[in-house]
C-alpha cells in the first residue's frame, strides 16, 4: 500500500493506492489498482468521484488485455440492466504525475452496499473452482470455516463471523432466488463469462435468500484471459449450477427468463452497451492517446501480441453474441 494524492478537477485528497488482482499483475505499466481516500489525519474519507455513489474505496480497471477496454464495464452494465445488484464504473484517464496510465473505468467495491444487502445481511465470494482439492459445492464433508475463507469461497461480509447462511446453503437448506440464479446462468453463458462460474461470483444473501453478483468479467464476450478466442460452443457451467440444472423448477425458470430477457441481451442490445462506452470515451479524444502509449497487449502466458482495436473488437462481440444468442434460443425455446 504506497501513499499518494489524488487530484481529479478541482478535488484533491491524499489517497493510498496498490495493486489488485492475481493475473493482471502481470501488466507491466498498465496494472489495476485498488484505491483508498483519505482524510488530512489518514482515516477512510468519502467522496463520490465521477458521479458513483459516496465511498473512500474504489477500483481502477485498465483492462489492458482487453482489446476493446470495455468488456469489464460493458458485463456490469448489462448485468445492472436486468435489474440485478452490481458495482456502477465509469470511465476516465490516470495519470501517475505526468506519466499517461490511459484510459481506465473508476468501478465501486463490489460489497455489501453494491450488493444491495441490509446490514444484517452478509456477502462471500467464490474465489476459485477449487482450494486444498475442495469445491464447497461438491464436497461431503468440508469441515468447519476458517476467519476469513472456507476452502475456495471467502467471507466478504459481516467482517467477522457470519458463516451459517453460507453453510446452510453448502448444506442445500438455504432458500434461492431461483429467477435470479437462472438469470445469471443465462447471462453469464450468454457473454460466455470463462471465469465468472466457479470463480469471480459474489453470493448474496439478504436475510431472507441468495441471489448472485458478477465481478471481473474481462474473460468473456468471445475472448479468454490470455486475450485468445474462446470456443463459441461451450456451455459454462460448475457444482453450483450443475445442482440447480438437475431441479426442474430451476429448467422452468430458464425457459421463463430467456423468453423474457432474449430482447434486452440480443446482440443489438449487447453491442449498444459497448457503443455507449466506446462514444464516451471517443468524446474526451482519449482512443488516441491510449493508442500512442498502449498500441498493444503481449500476453505473458501466450506470449501472443494484441493490437488495441475496440471499433474491430466491438463487431467480433457482435459476431459472437449473435451465436451464443442463437445457442439459448436453441436450448430455452426462443422467441414464441
Amino acid at each position: 500500500m504506497k501513499p499518494g494524492t489524488l487530484s481529479l478537477e478541482d478535488f484533491t485528497t491524499p489517497i493510498t493506492v496498490k495493486y489488485r488482482g492475481a493475473y493482471s499483475i502481470t501488466f507491466a505499466g498498465k496494472r489495476n489498482y485498488s484505491l483508498h481516500l483519505k482524510d488530512d489525519s489518514g482515516a477512510p474519507r468519502k467522496v463520490s468521484l465521477l458521479g458513483l455513489r459516496q465511498d473512500d474505496d474504489y477500483v481502477l480497471l485498465g483492462g489492458y488485455s482487453d482489446a476493446s477496454r470495455l468488456r469489464c464495464a460493458a458485463g456490469l452494465t448489462l448485468w445492472r440492466g436486468l435489474g440485478h445488484p452490481a458495482p456502477s464504473c465509469a470511465p476516465c484517464e490516470l495519470y501517475f504525475g505526468p506519466y499517461y496510465k490511459g484510459i481506465y473505468f473508476l468501478v465501486e467495491r463490489p460489497d455489501r452496499k453494491s450488493a444491495a444487502l441490509p446490514r444484517d445481511g452478509a456477502l462471500y465470494r467464490v474465489l476459485a473452482e477449487a482450494v486444498d482439492g475442495v469445491d464447497l459445492f461438491s464436497a461431503e464433508d468440508a469441515g468447519e470455516p476458517g476467519a476469513d475463507t472456507w476452502h475456495n469461497l471467502g467471507r466478504v461480509y459481516p467482517a467477522e463471523g457470519g458463516w451459517k447462511p453460507l453453510q446452510a446453503l453448502v448444506r442445500g437448506e438455504a432458500a434461492l432466488d431461483l429467477s435470479a440464479f437462472a438469470d445469471y446462468y443465462l447471462f453469464v453463458n450468454l457473454i460466455g463469462a470463462t471465469d465468472n462460474i466457479t470463480k469471480n461470483l459474489y453470493l448474496c444473501w439478504d436475510g431472507t435468500r441468495f441471489y448472485p453478483m458478477p465481478w471481473d468479467l474481462d474473460a468473456a464476450f468471445g475472448r479468454l484471459y490470455t486475450a485468445e478466442l474462446s470456443d463459441p460452443d461451450v456451455w459454462y457451467s460448475g457444482p453450483l449450477f450443475d445442482g440447480l440444472l438437475e431441479r426442474t423448477d430451476f429448467q422452468a425458470a430458464l425457459r421463463e427468463r430467456w423468453a423474457a430477457l432474449r430482447e434486452a441481451l440480443s446482440p443489438e442490445a449487447v453491442t449498444a452497451v459497448f457503443e455507449g462506452l466506446y462514444d464516451q470515451i471517443d468524446a474526451a479524444g482519449a482512443w488516441e492517446r491510449e493508442r500512442t502509449r498502449f498500441p498493444s497487449y503481449t500476453d505473458s502466458v501466450t506470449g501472443v501480441t494484441h493490437p488495441l482495436a475496440p471499433r474491430e473488437e466491438i463487431a467480433l462481440i457482435r459476431q459472437y453474441i449473435a451465436s451464443r444468442h442463437a445457442l439459448l434460443d436453441a436450448a430455452y425455446g426462443g422467441k414464441e
